[in-house]
């Protein structure tokens, strides 16, 4: 198969080795957001209803933060994606002849 060889070039490998290391990095943080909270919120209800204000708990800028790191770690993915993946693709691309 005559993409095999672009499949097993060296680019090719370095371009799906870094993605895996970052999807992986981002994955791991992702998760461990999500979960610490829904643990937090499982097992530490005593800090989660914490009074802040008179009207507010501890729960409501954590859950907060919970959302906002989602976003930033999206955008770290796209911003990383759209600066360094693309030009990788269209470097093996133009290497090629794609």
């Amino acid at each position: 198969m005559a993409h095999q060889k672009y499949l097993d070039s060296p680019d090719f490998q370095k371009m799906v080795s870094t993605r895996n290391s970052i999807v992986a990095i981002l994955t791991v943080l992702t998760l461990i957001t999500y979960f610490g909270f829904i643990f937090l919120m499982a097992y530490g209800k005593e800090t989660l209803g914490a009074k802040i204000s008179e009207n507010i708990t501890i729960g409501l800028p954590i859950g907060v933060a919970v959302i906002v790191i989602s976003w930033i770690l999206t955008f770290t993915y796209a911003n990383w994606a759209n600066r360094k993946y693309d030009q990788m693709v269209e470097d093996i691309k133009g290497k090629i002849g794609g």
